[in-house]
């Protein structure tokens, strides 16, 4: 028969099980070990000094006099406001001048994800039917030409994927939303395969 510190011991090794088990798909990784990483790119971009936490983020913005501050600061408190509770903005380009450049507004060829934990998966849905950063989710019903959703996109029921050319420049913007987590990536002027390509390393990282 057992002994009682058997016992004791038992349980505790079946309770470790049971959390290490529980809530399944809740992400482990920070918001910014889920952006963008150098090898989701090929070689030429270069990883701008600022990205990371979004907060350390700012307050470089801030410094360099950057008119992206405002907008980005204005984004990230309705955010906070909304339940967001972690935030990392990690930007490559192939011109420094980008990097405190506002969001898609660089020259040259530039990739950014903006990657926001909240405190539940409610808020996060919430926050992917408002959009971020003015990219809005459309309504169900609404025609978007250049747009893939739900699972065509590859990333998620809750996600979109829109492919258009504005003012002569190709970009690509999704955004989605999975567990408690929300994306907003973006790509100027990248390669199509290339920019997919490190869409997907980014969502493969959530879970």
């Amino acid at each position: 028969m057992p002994s009682r510190r058997a016992e004791v011991l038992l349980g505790a090794l079946v309770w470790l099980a049971l959390v290490a088990c529980e809530g399944p798909g809740v992400p482990t990784r920070s918001p910014a070990q889920i952006g963008l990483q150098m090898d989701d790119l090929p070689a030429g971009v270069q990883r701008c000094p600022a990205s990371g936490d979004i907060e350390t983020f700012l307050r470089r913005l801030k410094v360099s006099g950057s008119p992206a501050h405002d907008e980005l600061l204005g984004a990230w408190q309705d955010l906070r406001g909304h339940g967001a509770v972690e935030g990392a903005v990690t930007v490559y380009t192939v011109k420094p001048a980008a990097c405190s450049a506002r969001l898609g507004t660089g020259d040259g060829t530039s990739v950014t994800s903006i990657v926001v934990r909240f405190r539940d998966d409610n808020a996060a849905r919430a926050a992917y039917r408002r959009g971020m950063l003015g990219f809005t989710t459309p309504s169900e019903d609404a025609e978007v030409p250049g747009m893939s959703r739900g699972a065509a996109t590859g990333v998620g029921q809750n996600a979109w994927v829109l492919e258009r050319s504005v003012q002569g420049r190709a970009l690509i913007v999704g955004l989605w939303e999975r567990d408690e987590v929300l994306v907003l990536f973006v790509a100027v002027d990248a390669d199509p395969l290339n920019a997919k390509h490190a869409l997907a390393a980014v969502d493969e990282r959530i879970t």
